[in-house]
């Protein structure tokens, strides 16, 4: 157990600042919701209106253990935020925030605030419409007023607009001052006052290679090793670093030589011709729709099968991304070549680039390649928790082949059953669905918790 009383002590830290932890930090910091009565909301679900039309005061003093007898909280809140799937104005979010004493927390990040989004694809769209992305106190149509945007919100929204809208938030709402990027959190331990937290600053993290090449943030081997260290103590934790804290590893031969990068950014990045993209998921399916548009030779490996992969495409042509590559695949274009059931064996260097081995279906191949690109995701790093026990984790998938381990927590708040005070941001609370349209409203059932118990 970690001890002594000189450590910086905040009653609530949160790690992690992607959309969870952004939008957990506002709302601790002073901007509560109120019911609101919204037409839409009383339309299509007058049960709801009906029970907070009398109820004054903060929407967080409700008593979410008894509502969850009957509805999640998370529910609750999106629905309250999402009355229906399509935006029309401003006034059917059935919510109006009203400042109030803020709680004392201290969010931890290791880059700046928006989480893996800083790090997607450079022209990504998303898979959900803008506003489905957005928090209910701060509504996209807002910010894009604000701001001079012309957006339609309903739409999908690109990774560069969502950044800014993130980006924009800190200062927006007046907690930048409870902030601390750069940090990397390394080691999590109880103490007498709740929780020790250690974090290095890694804001030295940098070489001269591409963001893509050394990965877009520290990895637990690649932290510098003379980066400060700093300890803060805590009596709620918030753990929302996302299911990709960790990235996954091929765990070959050849795998850290310098034509083989760990994410992919843009075409641009790639002078050779040949690309070796792995992966499977929807950022390598991006890869390689946008290498093989710009001219590109692209080999595109992945361990799943061929009917997992086109029942994806098959389900998705209402994005134009997966539209365009179903046309490219059905079309048989001599740039782009899908191995299926494939593993990558090991990469060798040769010239400016090299060979990478793959085995299909147990039958070895060598490619030849200018650019490996990895694009197999992450995991949730569990692995901080020191000295607590077993943490007990479910697995969670989507249609998008998105999998998370989550924390086993309690429906009406994402406090783990494990450890006390201890709560899952985001979509590492169990029984959350891996939509961001049902993510950002377990915002609420962990903030009214803490703010309960205080």
């Amino acid at each position: 157990m970690g001890g002594g009383d000189t450590k910086e002590h905040h009653k609530v830290i949160i790690v992690g600042g992607g959309p969870a932890g952004l939008a957990l930090s506002v709302v601790l910091g002073g901007w509560h919701p109120h019911f609101s009565e919204s037409a839409m909301l009383r339309q299509r679900y007058p049960q709801i209106a009906d029970f907070l039309q009398h109820r004054p005061g903060s929407l967080l003093d409700l008593d979410m253990k008894a509502l969850a007898a009957s509805m999640s909280p998370v529910d609750l809140f999106r629905v309250l935020h999402h009355p229906r799937r399509l935006f029309e104005t401003r006034d059917q979010i059935a919510m109006e925030f009203r400042r109030a004493e803020p709680v004392d927390y201290l969010l931890l990040s290791q880059e700046e605030v928006g989480g893996l989004w800083n790090n997607a694809p450079r022209n990504l769209l998303t898979l959900s419409p803008g506003q489905w992305m957005e928090f209910a106190f701060y509504p996209l149509a807002q910010y894009a007023e604000e701001v001079g945007l012309d957006i339609d919100v309903n739409a999908l929204i690109s990774k560069t607009d969502l950044i800014n809208y993130y980006h924009h938030i800190p200062e927006r709402f007046e907690q930048r001052a409870s902030m601390r990027t750069q940090q990397r959190v390394t080691r999590i331990e109880p103490h007498a006052q709740g929780f020790l937290v250690t974090s290095r600053d890694v804001s030295g993290f940098a070489d001269d290679a591409r963001p893509t090449r050394r990965g877009p943030f520290p990895q637990p081997h690649t932290v510098p090793g003379d980066a400060p260290t700093h300890q803060f103590t805590c009596d709620y934790l918030v753990y929302a670093a996302g299911q990709r804290s960790v990235l996954r590893r091929l765990g070959v031969e050849g795998e850290d030589l310098p034509f083989v990068d760990v994410c992919y950014d843009k075409s641009a990045d790639y002078e050779g011709e040949r690309t070796l993209i792995v992966g499977g998921g929807r950022s390598a399916d991006w890869a390689a729709t946008e290498l093989h548009d710009a001219g590109k030779q692209v080999t595109y490996a992945m361990r799943q099968d061929r009917e997992r992969h086109w029942s994806l495409i098959d389900n998705s042509h209402h994005l134009p991304y997966y539209a365009r590559i179903a046309e490219i695949l059905k079309g048989r274009s001599p740039q782009l070549e899908v191995l299926y059931d494939t593993q990558i064996m090991r990469i060798e260097a040769a010239g400016d680039g090299g060979f990478a081995t793959v085995a299909t279906n147990g039958a070895e191949r060598q490619i030849e390649v200018d650019h490996v690109i990895k694009e197999i995701g992450g995991r949730a790093d569990y692995s901080l928790f020191e000295g607590f026990g077993d943490l007990q984790l479910v697995e969670k998938h989507d249609n998008y082949r998105f999998q998370v381990h989550q924390l086993k927590t309690l429906p009406h708040s994402c406090e783990s059953i494990d450890i006390p005070n201890l709560y899952a941001g985001g979509y590492l609370a169990e029984g959350l669905e891996p939509v961001v349209i049902s993510m950002h409203a377990a915002t609420y059932a962990i903030a009214a918790d803490i703010l309960q118990k205080i």
